[in-house]
């Protein structure tokens, strides 16, 4: 089991970073970059605490009304830096509303 973050984008990108690639920072520092932002990608909207290999299942649902609901373990584990894989396909127009884990 390893524990981790999910982090999300407003056009349906995300992937899990896993808690060991984030520092400990002290107090006053600058933080630490979670997701490289681009155009494409949109900025992000949610990030939750999430457990591999315990069968978590993630719910993502749009300003439109579409949801999709699938396992935490699908989702692509990547590094701090690094962008995100398409989690949901959305119409044109939608962008990612909520995400429950």
């Amino acid at each position: 089991m390893a524990e981790g973050a999910l982090i999300v984008t407003s056009k349906g990108f995300g992937k899990v970073v896993l808690e060991e690639d984030f520092a400990t920072r002290k107090r006053g520092g600058k933080g630490v970059t979670a997701f490289k932002v681009t155009e494409d990608s949109g900025p992000v909207v949610a990030v939750e605490h999430v457990q591999t290999e315990v069968g978590q299942r993630v719910l993502i649902v749009t300003a439109q009304g579409m949801s999709l609901m699938f396992p935490v373990d699908e989702i692509i584990i990547r590094s701090r830096t690094s962008g995100g894989v398409r989690l949901m396909r959305l119409a044109e127009g939608d962008e990612i509303a909520a995400v429950v884990v």
